[in-house]
């Protein structure tokens, strides 16, 4: 998950079409199955999550803050995967990792996609919040 993060960073920001294929060249040859596949899909847009929809992630943002700052802020960023990353409250001090510390147990693109894609409707709500 944490090079894919790192890829999709690279991207929006590397002005450079050259310098763009590098970094992908690069996430592609040294990520492994099934994470490269679910990457290319991510990137091409066909990736599918049954369960984890739009909506869903929209909902989950309203009643963690006031719905009015994140329709202002949904409307000037125009994205709700950005949007809810730069508005999602953070957690208390104490429940953070420290700067720079990968977690243990940091979980891969195709783990995520599975859990994502295993995990029931009615409990996907609470297990994202998390």
């Amino acid at each position: 998950m944490k090079a894919f993060a790192r890829l999709l960073d690279g991207l929006s920001t590397q002005p450079s079409r050259n310098g763009k294929i590098r970094l992908l060249t690069e996430y592609f040859t040294t990520t492994p199955d099934p994470d490269r596949g679910y990457g290319l899909a991510a990137l091409c847009g066909d990736l599918t999550l049954r369960t984890a929809k739009p909506a869903l992630i929209r909902d989950l943002v309203q009643t963690r803050v006031d719905p009015v700052l994140f329709a202002m802020s949904y409307d000037y960023v125009g994205d709700l995967a950005e949007t809810t990353a730069l508005i999602w409250p953070r957690r208390p001090r104490a429940d953070r990792p420290r700067a720079g510390a990968i977690p243990l147990g940091t979980p891969r693109l195709g783990d995520v996609v599975a859990l994502l894609n295993s995990t029931g409707r009615t409990d996907l709500p609470a297990m994202l919040g998390r």
